[in-house]
């Protein structure tokens, strides 16, 4: 579902608003006033990818010094 940031063009407060269809009337939570801009956002994204050195057998795949320790992958 796409959340849009908007600034009034009357009072200037910035709001997020879920927007479901592009006809769905949006109104500043401020002021009331319908004359809204849609602001360019960032977008938050997560990429992960596997690792392709993978650690051998006994070997330590966390920082150095911490195998052994809470939360290490050394078994």
């Amino acid at each position: 579902m796409p959340i849009y940031e908007y600034r009034c063009k009357i009072c200037g407060e910035v709001s997020e608003f879920l927007v479901l269809r592009d006809n769905d009337p949006i109104t500043c939570r401020k002021c009331g006033g319908d004359n809204l801009g849609k602001l360019m956002s960032a977008h938050s994204s997560l990429t992960t990818s596997p690792s392709s050195e993978a650690p051998l057998p006994g070997e330590c795949c966390g920082a150095p010094n911490t195998c052994g320790r809470p939360g290490s992958c050394c078994s």
